[in-house]
């Protein structure tokens, strides 16, 4: 029998092997791993002691699954790291009666509507939006609101940008970018929605990092710096991470995680606050009761010494989990887009900087032969490259990025394409 902290973790999601191998490794060098999914993707066998076989779009089949599996084996806890699943999981821990916030609480962050009524119902200060279905319901909620406005997918803030419109048509052209975007994450058969808000706030929008250990545990451990592209504020370029950062001390942040956290009934685990800063103070965007995406938490973790991944597999073992930092730098990352709508012919890596400690990882995404999209209609999916570096500070990182980004180039047939580079 295994002990208390060797049971097996239920995984529930695989996802992106570029995006989320970080965060499975991390949980599989502390835990039993079983991943819950419709199939075992290569590159996580080897770090499974088991797997449960289901198709996570069948909520029911699922929990069938499960129940199987915990008759014959006691399960220590129920993770996942991919916010779409973030209320199943929730489910399958009050199913199993292990840790975890009530379902109904984490349905309430992922879904904008919900939230929204959360922050109305407490009267917490966020700006006013509409969850809409169609894009005549979106123009409808634009006029209402009055241009501009922002245009955004529910329930998926990992982006930590919206797009923004100043007319009907490219309203229009939002939603529709929005609906094929979570098509090709979800598949052909996702609900066509998305979030309009009004515009109007005059700071940026941030993540906090927090870890939730109870009604009056609640403590911000990072803060992530968003960086979206000044032509298309709906594209974002990278995040950064930084131990000095001066939100990390900001009252009022804390505050107002405390606030959002506590109204939503958030009881314990990883919560990724999105807040807009003005000069008001802050505003709520958004919260996922789940780890932030985009490779935050290996940031986090380069940036901090702390390990998200391992923090919220330990608050869901019912352990409360050490969050003192060990590191004391930064840490931040780019993603580069095509420049052109083609296929890929050819791309070529910053070799120069291989053997730079500070260059701590660079991935393709794309390989020559494949068709992508250029802003601004491409999406996460089009995505070429992704590149990773530490440093003293912010700025050291973001230097940093550049000079990589000037060594790498892509070609893409296309005939007004040209060799790429992100700036």
């Amino acid at each position: 029998m295994h002990t208390p902290t060797r049971r097996p973790l239920l995984l529930v999601g695989a996802d992106i092997r570029e995006y989320h191998a970080y965060s499975l490794l991390q949980v599989a060098a502390t835990h039993p791993l079983v991943l819950v999914d419709h199939d075992v993707p290569a590159w996580v066998r080897p770090y499974l002691a088991g797997e449960v076989t289901a198709d996570l779009g069948n909520s029911r089949q699922v929990r069938q699954a499960v129940a199987a599996f915990a008759a014959e084996h006691e399960v220590g806890a129920v993770l996942t790291y991919a916010a779409r699943h973030a209320e199943l999981t929730a489910h399958l821990a009050q199913q199993l009666d292990l840790h975890g916030s009530a379902p109904a609480a984490v349905a309430a962050c992922h879904d904008e509507a919900g939230f929204r009524q959360v922050l109305d119902e407490h009267a917490l200060d966020s700006g006013q939006s509409f969850r809409v279905e169609t894009e005549d319901s979106a123009v409808e909620a634009a006029r209402l609101l009055g241009y501009p406005v922002a245009l955004g997918a529910p329930g998926t803030e990992e982006n930590g940008a919206s797009l923004r419109a100043h007319s009907d048509d490219e309203v229009r052209a939002a939603f529709q970018r929005i609906c094929r975007d979570e098509a090709h994450i979800l598949g052909p058969f996702a609900p066509t929605s998305a979030v309009v808000e009004e515009v109007g706030l005059d700071g940026p929008t941030v993540g906090v990092e927090a870890v939730v250990t109870g009604p009056a545990g609640i403590q911000t451990v990072a803060i992530t710096r968003i960086k979206a592209n000044p032509q298309l504020p709906g594209q974002v370029l990278g995040y950064s991470v930084d131990a000095h950062d001066p939100l990390l001390h900001d009252k009022a942040i804390d505050q107002c995680v405390a606030q959002a956290v506590t109204a939503c009934g958030i009881t314990t685990g990883i919560v990724h606050v999105q807040l807009r800063l003005s000069s008001r103070g802050p505003r709520l965007a958004a919260l996922n009761a789940c780890l932030p995406g985009d490779l935050v938490p290996l940031l986090v973790a380069r940036a901090l010494g702390i390990s998200l991944p391992q923090v919220a597999a330990a608050l869901a073992t019912g352990t409360v989990p050490a969050l003192s930092p060990t590191r004391d730098g930064a840490a931040a990352v780019r993603f580069l887009y095509p420049d052109a709508t083609g296929q890929i012919k050819r791309l070529r890596p910053p070799s120069e900087f291989a053997t730079q400690p500070w260059l701590d990882r660079f991935v393709w995404t794309q390989q020559p032969g494949n068709a992508v999209l250029a802003p601004p209609s491409s999406g996460l999916e089009d995505r070429l490259a992704h590149w990773v570096v530490t440093g003293a500070d912010t700025a050291t990182c973001h230097a940093r990025l550049d000079l990589v980004a000037g060594h790498v180039s892509a070609r893409i047939s296309s005939p007004d394409s040209h060799p790429l580079g992100v700036r």
